[in-house]
């Protein structure tokens, strides 16, 4: 095997040169097509994995937004219904206090009439005294 290339190259040492240079070139170009070829299709692979991503986000960002006013209206629904069960609350309150006979407020504008004091008052009949203070103001002794 050796012989043969000793024998090629002094036969025609140019000519043996050339070859050798062409064979290497047309070697090395193959190399850089096929890593190109190799490098776009993997580019076209990622290309459809990042749209399809893309989709899956925006997919999401719509979800999430729809989340987002259900709850919105289910906070006002809850809203409505505490304003609704406050004021049934406080008429429940008024009716206990006027099914007892006298309600709280009389005995308070009656025991401000006498000139009693806000705790005064406050503690006979259960009134918080931010209750207390207006009736006192308008029906209390001066």
């Amino acid at each position: 095997m050796m012989n043969y290339f000793n024998n090629l190259i002094k036969n025609d040492p140019s000519g043996t040169v050339f070859n050798f240079f062409l064979v290497f070139t047309i070697f090395i170009i193959s190399l850089v097509l096929i890593a190109y070829l190799i490098d776009n299709k993997k580019s076209k692979q990622n290309l459809q994995r990042i749209f399809m991503l893309e989709r899956a986000i925006k997919d999401l960002i719509e979800e999430f937004r729809a989340f987002e006013l259900l709850f919105s209206d289910q906070k006002k629904a809850i809203q409505d219904y505490k304003y609704s069960l406050e004021k049934i609350d406080l008429e429940i309150s008024r009716l206990a206090d006027s099914s007892s006979g006298e309600s709280k407020i009389t005995l308070a504008i009656q025991m401000a009439n006498q000139g009693k004091s806000i705790s005064e008052i406050s503690e006979a009949t259960n009134l918080s005294t931010e209750e207390v203070e207006p009736i006192i103001k308008y029906h209390g002794k001066n």
